[in-house]
């Protein structure tokens, strides 16, 4: 297991090849986010996350989030929003909202089995440099047992999961923040499924 900081990764290529052929090859890491910090995977290992579902002790009812580097590469998944929901994506994106899509199996995303997708855009500028660079898609979720919060010190996350993961990536203590506002966007009207730290002006 290894643990850098996330200025590392981005600074040195040689350390960064290493990650994305871990990462393609089923590994999971800890990775900071604008909110908490979160679990992450390829989005093509379905071996990666079935690790991430029993690290977690999570139901696998819950699908995991995608995290994006902007909001063009949802043409990487074949989701084209119409003019509302591009609205609000550039308004909130990068940031803490999570908008849920219908979704169709699609090359790159094997691992993701459901009939809805939520994406987010995160807010952590040195994190949307890792997702730009990264030659796939991460699929995230908070990085904490199943119904316990997640801790902002990245002391105690690494404590408790360093056994079961391969990279942890940190970038410091988290701000007192919440998980991201789940924003529906399969219907209209668009519907808040869980509030978060973005109220959307819909």
């Amino acid at each position: 297991m290894k643990r850098i900081s996330i200025d590392k990764l981005l600074s040195d290529l040689d350390l960064q090849k290493k990650f994305f052929a871990d990462m393609k090859n089923g590994g999971v890491a800890v990775i900071p986010t604008d909110t908490l910090y979160g679990f992450a995977v390829d989005s093509s290992s379905s071996e990666a996350v079935a690790k991430i579902y029993r690290i977690k002790s999570r139901s696998e009812k819950k699908p995991l989030i995608l995290f994006l580097g902007d909001l063009n590469q949802l043409d990487k998944i074949n989701i084209t929003p119409d003019q509302k929901q591009k609205s609000i994506l550039q308004k909130y994106w990068p940031g803490a909202l999570t908008a849920v899509f219908n979704f169709k199996p699609t090359s790159g995303l094997s691992a993701f089995t459901y009939q809805t997708i939520g994406v987010r855009v995160p807010g952590h500028l040195k994190l949307l440099d890792l997702l730009k660079a990264y030659p796939g898609m991460f699929l995230t979720t908070s990085a904490n047992r199943s119904g316990l919060p997640s801790d902002k010190n990245p002391d105690v996350i690494f404590s408790e999961f360093s056994d079961e993961i391969d990279w942890f990536i940190e970038d410091g203590c988290m701000n007192e923040a919440i998980a991201s506002t789940v924003l529906d966007m399969t219907c209209e009207p668009f519907k808040v499924l869980r509030a978060g730290s973005v109220v959307p002006q819909l």
